[in-house]
């Protein structure tokens, strides 16, 4: 009898666990993210990354990836639309910080074949200033109609070198657009090369 009871009692543990009702989760709305900020690793004390190197799509940076330098060039930061495509165009509102978080910066070795060649250095980093170390920005980018992601460029304006220094241009999605910034991928950061 005792064993019924055990084996019974048993039983109907495993039979009431199994009753748990799952609710499925429901994302209503869309947002924004940096999409190299979402697979880069965060900087020591910050919540977002700062990268030295141009950042590829749907990748972590890597040793293949050029070194951000002072020579004109586009930088292009893709940003993804996290939630459902849109028939209609959606914008996307960012701003540049106001000061640089960071007084140094590890910058990697320039790539076999990037001319000039750079070797890794420590670099004392100040702020970029718009209209001298970039062309100004208009602060909203569009993410096209049935897509996923759009592109912020940032168009780099050729300086003359400047031993041990680099420049840092930190950009941060807002809600000033039709899609609301990410809460955790909203932020990144870049270090220009000037030497």
């Amino acid at each position: 009898m005792k064993k019924n009871i055990i084996t019974t009692t048993i039983l109907a543990l495993f039979l009431f666990a199994g009753c748990i009702k799952n609710d499925p989760v429901i994302v209503s709305g869309a947002v924004a993210e940096f999409d190299a900020t979402a697979l880069n690793s965060n900087a020591a004390g910050l919540t977002y990354p700062i990268l030295g190197r141009n950042p590829g799509y749907g990748r972590v940076a890597n040793t293949t990836d050029s070194t951000l330098r002072r020579y004109v060039q586009t930088i292009r930061l893709r940003v993804n639309l996290v939630g459902a495509q849109s028939a209609q165009d959606q914008t996307v509102g960012y701003s540049l910080f106001t000061t640089a978080p960071i007084t140094t910066f590890a910058m990697p070795a320039t790539i076999s074949g990037q001319t000039p060649a750079a070797a890794a250095a420590t670099l004392n980093v100040s702020l970029a200033a718009s209209g001298t170390d970039f062309t100004a920005l208009s602060g909203i980018l569009t993410i096209p109609k049935n897509s996923s992601f759009g592109f912020l460029d940032l168009p780099i304006l050729a300086k003359t070198a400047t031993a041990g220094e680099g420049k840092f241009v930190g950009i941060t999605l807002n809600n000033a657009g039709t899609i609301k910034a990410s809460v955790n991928y909203s932020q990144l950061g870049l270090v220009i090369d000037q030497r």
